[in-house]
């Protein structure tokens, strides 16, 4: 376990700044300024910095220090003192002085200047002020910086995290504390000392198959009981599930993770009862083994690991067998995620068998993985009561992440983090990486999708230490695909795709699926934010051909979305509104409100683009009409904008200033950063649209400086086409090319980009300029029609020839 570390930039959320010498900081806006002037940092230098100053009470650990800054445990000492040194030299400071950031040897650093800290009311506005009439009187709502493009990926990204199925709960759910506390070893080394027990060869009957996994994990256990550091069991399945013998296994397993140890059960039935035999594998060393007889399979398998333990100078008392070999049976079904022969054997044990602890845990976990959330979170939260805090802590602990994940698929996303903490609490300093880096993790998760994506970050950065304690790869591959939706959710969609390209390939290697299927829908989502449709595409057509395959239905509809939101970007309109149809008419995605506000939305866009400002306007409707904020702000946001859009071509442009009104009073009020975005392209149209052209340059300007602050070409693209086309149409071109110049870079692969350039080429008379861009916005097209005011071959201006 590694030492808990506060959450990430509390300033960031209380818009602090702070003074000292010459210097003030401001982590909301991630400027450094010196006398006034603005300082160029590195994202690492200022973070360094920053996270030094807001914990000047006392020293922070190197180790602290990197799992804050970097994210992850494997950063050279050399990386440290080099970002330090230029932190110094940011703030005036020498390693011979240390005025302001002093060395404490072999611990870390500390914050030592005089510091004077400024609690501003609401921080300076990113962009200038609205001067429209409807912003005299009470100032408006400041907007931040970043570019949260709702929870629409966080969401996406969880619940496909989720779909694996009980992950969350990985190990033996009734296993008492490991001893004696163990000193926390540093990732690299710890690491490399994993224990990966790998599946039984079984040579019994048919009857008899539920024990390649039900034993593997019985034998686990019984070594984590006794302190080993055990890779997980799901992670065992996922790379080695599917080996064809013992030895491939084990080359899967050292290829992905070097375990210190593996382990090589196997079990076959005799004259003498059932035989259980355990050899242990220490790289190129001889192997060691040990057996075990006895009546049943479970009892010789815990009387072998018992015999291991004593090999390798560990205690195996204490181990706990009520159950019989219901509870093997129960895990094995669920290491296989066939939650129909876990409920099964459930419902065929007997009633004292189901009165256990442990199996009324597991009969929780089942009902998670059939997706009966509410069910399985009123399991876990009746045994939590009925245990009483009397309890084994971990036992509490695991029953807590149980009911955190239930609560983050019904979106109870604070309940979620609350007993995410409670577990992380429980946990303590026991040295369980494995369920440790689990809990921080799902925090992580929960903390992302409200939208604090510092705590995220810092949880998931303590999650990788702790993860690769317990050498779980997969589980570290998920926490590269959390991070990558958190990358995207602040404005960075590149480093976002590298993030998820990296758990794809990790996940694949892994056979895990669903996973699978979640780096790549956020790869397409990622594609999409870049105005890289064709490549979105590619991954989406990927992301079908596994749907099939997938253990949870519902992620097989969140890739169907992703598909169609795909095939709309590269214009095969009408494969994208037979898709989105069938969704919305599902009676599964009828349940499910985000998908549904989701495919709805999309939906109203597709109709609006196609001139159908009808049924643009109905299911807009649908959408803002539906509610909210959390989950579903940026989806309702987009959906505003629509909506706005189809009143105003339907000629009601009443209604639709009442609507822009609206909209602009929510999404201040909502905070979701998307939305106050597109509200303020929808006032600028609203009123360019009454002629009202100097407060309309001033949205326009306003949504155009918000949008490249976050920096994501897709936001930026949906102002600059909007406003460039407005500017052509009114014949104001040197501020038209302006604006069109900076979308420049995406003409190559967006059509909306591709067909501005050419609009502004025939407005300016430019032949040979409009004539190549109007036939590359042709190439890019597909079903989208290229309006006559770009194609027509007679222009009011007279056509340049050259």
């Amino acid at each position: 376990m590694v030492r808990h570390v506060p959450a990430r930039y509390a300033c960031a959320v209380t818009h602090r700044s702070y003074r000292f010498d010459r210097y003030t900081i401001s982590p909301a806006t991630r400027e450094l300024r010196c006398d006034g002037a603005l300082v160029p940092l590195s994202p690492i230098v200022f973070d360094c910095i920053a996270w030094l100053l807001e914990h000047r009470d006392r020293a922070v650990g190197r180790d602290e220090l990197v799992a804050a800054v970097w994210g992850r445990a494997d950063v050279a000492d050399t990386q440290v003192v080099q970002a330090v040194l230029k932190a110094r030299r940011a703030v005036g400071d020498t390693g011979e002085e240390q005025r302001v950031i002093r060395t404490i040897p072999r611990f870390g650093y500390r914050w030592v200047a005089e510091v004077d800290a400024d609690e501003a009311d609401a921080p300076r506005p990113a962009i200038p002020p609205r001067r429209t009439p409807a912003s005299e009187g009470a100032p408006p709502a400041p907007l931040r910086a970043g570019h949260a493009r709702g929870a629409r990926l966080a969401a996406v990204a969880a619940a496909l995290l989720l779909a694996a199925g009980a992950w969350w709960f990985g190990g033996s759910l009734l296993r008492q504390p490991a001893g004696p506390q163990v000193p926390q070893a540093r990732p690299e080394a710890a690491a490399s000392q994993a224990t990966a027990v790998l599946p039984a060869t079984v040579a019994a009957g048919r009857d008899w198959s539920w024990l390649r996994l039900g034993l593997m994990d019985l034998v686990a256990d019984r070594l984590r009981d006794a302190g080993v550091v055990v890779v997980p069991s799901d992670a065992i399945v996922a790379l080695a599930g599917e080996a064809s013998d013992a030895e491939s296994a084990e080359r899967v397993m050292r290829a992905a993770s070097s375990p210190r140890w593996t382990v090589l059960p196997s079990v076959q039935h005799g004259p003498a009862g059932w035989s259980v035999g355990l050899q242990l594998r220490d790289g190129a060393a001889p192997p060691r083994g040990v057996d075990a007889v006895a009546d049943d399979p479970a009892s010789a398998a815990r009387e072998a690991a018992r015999r291991l333990l004593a090999l390798l100078g560990r205690d195996g008392a204490g181990d706990t067998a009520a159950g019989g070999d219901l509870v093997p049976r129960l895990r094995a079904a669920l290491l296989a995620n066939d939650f129909g022969l876990a409920q099964a054997t459930l419902d065929a044990a007997t009633p004292a068998q189901r009165a256990l602890p442990e199996v009324r845990l597991l009969q929780a976990q089942t009902d998670f993985g059939r997706g009966r959330y509410d069910i399985a979170h009123d399991g876990f939260t009746r045994l939590l009561g009925e245990l009483g805090e009397d309890a084994s802590p971990l036992l509490r602990a695991r029953i807590l992440n149980g009911r955190a994940a239930c609560s983050i698929r019904l979106m109870a996303l604070a309940r979620a983090e609350s007993d995410f903490g409670q577990a992380l609490a429980l946990i303590g300093d026991r040295n369980e990486p494995a369920i440790a880096g689990q809990t921080y993790s799902g925090r992580g998760a929960a903390r992302a999708m409200q939208g604090d994506a510092d705590g995220a970050y810092a949880d998931f950065a303590r999650a990788r230490i702790a993860l690769r304690l317990a050498g779980d790869t997969l589980a570290l591959a998920r926490v590269e695909l959390n991070e990558g939706a958190l990358r995207a959710q602040r404005g960075h969609p590149a480093d976002a795709l590298a993030s998820f390209g990296r758990a794809a390939d990790e996940f694949e290697r892994s056979n895990a699926r669903n996973e699978l299927a979640g780096a790549l829908v956020n790869q397409v989502e990622a594609y999409l934010d870049l105005l890289e449709p064709a490549q979105a595409l590619a991954v989406a057509e990927r992301a079908q051909a596994l749907a099939p395959r997938l253990d949870d239905r519902a992620a097989g509809r969140l890739i169907a979305y992703w598909h169609a939101s795909a095939l709309a970007a590269v214009g095969r309109l009408a494969e994208a509104h037979e898709r989105l149809d069938a969704l919305i008419r599902a009676p599964e995605v009828l349940q499910d409100p985000v998908l549904l506000a989701m495919s709805r939305a999309r939906k109203a866009a597709l109709s609006l683009a196609a001139g159908q400002v009808d049924s643009a306007a109905a299911v807009s409707w649908q959408v803002v009409d539906g509610g909210a904020g959390g989950p579903l702000a940026s989806v309702r946001g987009d959906a505003w904008l629509t909506l706005a859009r189809a009143l105003s071509a339907q000629d009601r442009a009443d209604e639709a200033g009442r609507e822009v009104a609206r909209f602009d009073a929510w999404a201040r009020a909502s905070g979701d950063e998307s939305s106050m975005l597109y509200a303020r392209l929808a006032q600028a149209e609203a009123a360019w649209s009454e002629r009202r052209r100097e407060a309309a340059a001033a949205a326009y300007a306003d949504a155009l400086a918000l949008a490249e602050q976050a920096g994501v070409p897709l936001g930026i693209a949906r102002v600059g086409v909007s406003w460039g086309t407005v500017l052509i149409a009114e014949g104001e071109l040197e501020a038209a090319a302006q604006v069109v110049g900076r979308l420049a870079r995406w003409s190559a692969t967006d059509f909306a980009c591709a067909l501005l350039q050419a609009r502004l080429y025939r407005a300016l008379g430019h032949v040979a300029a409009w004539r190549e861009t109007l036939e590359h916005a042709r190439s890019l097209a597909g079903e989208r029609a290229i309006p006559a005011a770009v194609a027509d071959e007679r222009p009011a201006t007279p056509l340049i020839a050259g």
